[in-house]
């Protein structure tokens, strides 16, 4: 004996789902985004937004040599030398910055200290950020990546004038 049953309707994928169903989808939907938006810890992203604005209030001033082991994390600084003015920011690895003035016949070295009162060694980075007499003296944007494979790490920056 044979039992038939009764054909059921299949639902075709462009048909709205029932009322009941369509709620529960829309609750479900928002219950898991709130869920991941405010479980995930605010500095969880890999890359953080930073704003070097000209003369900005929220950078931090420091002098031409500073002890990078002791600079707050995610901030930005400011050296305002006699002949340069310039903005930095330090990820405790590479430095990226903005130079906003500069005297044309100066330029400007920046030197990664092995010792934190950045005394001249071996181990020391000197990067030139600008030449002198060499276009454009304002507005220049800088970086300095950390050296590959490189054993150690700098205790000290100074950013000197270069003729």
């Amino acid at each position: 004996m044979k039992i038939l049953k009764k054909p059921q309707l299949i639902p075709h994928p462009h048909t709205p789902l029932p009322n009941f169903l369509s709620k529960c989808k829309c609750w479900a939907v928002s219950t898991i985004l709130a869920y991941a938006i405010f479980s995930i810890p605010n500095n969880a992203s890999c890359l953080e937004t930073i704003s070097l604005k000209q003369y900005s209030f929220l950078n931090i001033p420091v002098p031409s040599r500073v002890d990078i082991t002791k600079l707050p994390i995610g901030k930005v600084f400011q050296v305002n030398h006699s002949q340069f003015t310039l903005q930095f920011f330090f990820n405790n690895r590479d430095i990226f910055g903005f130079i906003f003035k500069r005297k044309p016949n100066v330029g400007i070295i920046a030197h990664l200290c092995f010792y934190r009162s950045c005394e001249d060694t071996s181990y020391d980075l000197k990067n030139v950020i600008a030449k002198p007499f060499e276009p454009p003296y304002d507005k220049t944007f800088f970086s300095i990546k950390f050296p590959q494979k490189l054993q150690y790490e700098f205790q000290g920056l100074e950013f000197l004038p270069h003729k």
